[in-house]
């Protein structure tokens, strides 16, 4: 899906992937909680959430968070069995969010063993696999090919 939302979003055997290039706005939201709610009821069953974050995007403000988190919390409930996040960059900065990301999930206990933060697409091909059970990695270059990773 695309127009004038800030991400780009695809739906490959089970899984969603999603690219953004900021934060999302509540329209974007809305807009693909609609097309993962359609997918997991067309398949009849939940989806996997892959997303990725361009390594351009600024960092979520607070409102950013809570419209994140809100979604987060709907998708868990109604159409995803679990998520990833995918948070480009290799400089310190990105490095630094991610622990910071994965820290919050630890400490808050909101997102235990749903989502996990990674590094790369690559890095979580094994993981991806084992919640599809099959490969995953033909899924995942699909997805590179498409634009969705990097």
């Amino acid at each position: 899906m695309t127009g004038s939302f800030s991400y780009k979003a695809e739906v490959i055997d089970r899984v969603i992937f999603s690219r953004w290039q900021s934060p999302p706005t509540k329209e974007d939201v809305a807009a693909i909680m609609a097309q993962m709610e359609e997918a997991s009821k067309k398949l009849g069953t939940k989806l996997i959430y892959v997303a990725s974050v361009s390594s351009k995007s600024k960092v979520p403000d607070a409102n950013d968070r809570t419209v994140l988190n809100n979604m987060l919390l709907e998708i868990r409930k109604t159409c995803v069995e679990q998520a990833w996040l995918i948070y480009e960059g290799t400089d310190l900065q990105h490095n630094l969010q991610r622990v910071i990301i994965s820290g919050v999930l630890i400490l808050t206990r909101t997102f235990d063993n749903f989502l996990s933060v990674a590094k790369s697409g690559d890095s979580i091909v094994k993981d991806v696999s084992a919640v599809l059970k099959k490969d995953a990695a033909p899924i995942f270059q699909l997805a590179r090919d498409r634009g969705l990773l990097i």
